[in-house]
């Protein structure tokens, strides 16, 4: 049983060092690819002065480099900060002061953003990318890049950490601000879902629970899965349990973001069998009235986050996507908790839908 978030997917490396784990745009990356840049990036790390439990700052957009970055903080024994990197600037540079991070690994996208935060700050963050060219601010300069990290030793370092230190810190809420009242369908166990408006910090022991619980609906090697970007707690947890199950992970494109369109055309053009969304875009996506009956036809798990779906909407997914199973991942309270809700029987829906009003999907 791993103990730590970074040991999820070492079985899959030692017998399917080829097997894809990431695919990204035109790009495919194989678990022992995947592995030994995370190894490299863990020694940059650590070479450039991070130390264990320092706070490394994300700040890239959607893509197989998030990820990457994500992983090889972990493998340093340091705590990985996803950032939206689409947030307003005021914002980010507000939660950066927040949790102090050690470190920032950027893309270019972030320039602008980090000339702001040079411009006024006198706090010492310190910058690097995985991209292979140095990004030059005007107030600003990569220490490391891409480059650089290809040089690192490909083994993986001393972590140094225990299950139950900080593994991930998480700035920003989620959109999970609902009560588990959907009639239409059941709960089965407690999620990983989103953090509080303050900055806090997740432990492996609670990400690796939320993956043993999330077991109910398993993932093989069989599998393609999509998910919500890397900034949110349940969105990280989606991308480990699809590693460790050797499962390919179908990362979005930022710009398919509130596209509903175009994000209906990539789970059906990809054939995944999981999708992990929220309740606005599986909201638009509906709306957008591109999903067709019998559609999908690969899709086994539907699951979202947020806000519950009308039943008589359930009843048209069910009608339009037989062969998918629907599950709703609610907030309470909880310091991390949630409610996991299986949308068990055409007939349940059909029983909630005779005593519910005039159909219509939930304000976003």
């Amino acid at each position: 049983m791993p103990k730590l978030l970074q040991e999820l997917w070492s079985s899959q490396v030692a017998t399917r060092p080829d097997g894809i784990a990431v695919c990204w745009k035109d790009e495919t990356i194989p678990f022992g690819e995947l592995d030994r840049v995370s190894n490299q990036l863990a020694h940059t790390l650590r070479g450039h002065g991070c130390q264990f439990g320092d706070r490394v700052a994300v700040l890239i957009p959607n893509s197989a480099n998030a990820l990457l970055a994500i992983l090889g903080i972990l493998k340093a024994g340091c705590v990985a900060v996803p950032i939206d990197v689409t947030a307003p600037a005021a914002q980010v540079i507000e939660l950066l002061h927040d949790c102090r991070p050690a470190m920032i690994l950027a893309a270019r996208f972030a320039r602008t953003l980090l000339d702001e935060l040079f411009c006024n700050d006198y706090l010492p963050f310190r910058v690097g990318t995985l991209e292979a060219l140095p990004i030059e601010g005007e107030y600003f300069a990569t220490e490391f890049t891409g480059l650089c990290i290809l040089r690192e030793s490909p083994d993986a370092p001393a972590c140094g950490a225990t299950t139950h230190a900080p593994a991930l810190l998480f700035c920003r809420r989620g959109d999970l601000a609902c009560g588990v009242n959907d009639p239409a369908s059941l709960p089965v166990f407690k999620a990983l879902v989103s953090a509080p408006h303050r900055p806090t910090v997740v432990s492996h022991a609670e990400v690796l629970a939320f993956l043993a619980a999330r077991q109910r609906l398993r993932l093989t090697e069989f599998d393609r899965v999509a998910g919500l970007p890397l900034h949110s707690p349940l969105a990280v947890a989606e991308a480990l349990a699809s590693l460790a199950a050797g499962a390919e992970l179908h990362i979005l494109p930022p710009d398919l973001l509130g596209q509903p369109r175009q994000l209906t055309r990539f789970v059906r053009a990809h054939e995944l069998t999981e999708w992990l969304t929220n309740h606005g875009s599986l909201s638009e996506v509906i709306q957008s009235s591109e999903i067709r009956d019998g559609d999908l036809p690969s899709l086994k798990h539907l699951l979202w986050s947020g806000r519950a779906l009308s039943a008589s909407v359930l009843h048209q997914l069910t009608q339009q996507l037989p062969l998918t199973q629907f599950a709703r991942i609610a907030g309470t309270d909880a310091k991390f908790g949630g409610q996991f809700s299986v949308v068990t029987s055409l007939p349940e829906v059909e029983r909630f839908l005779v005593a519910e009003p005039q159909p219509a999907l939930l304000p976003v």
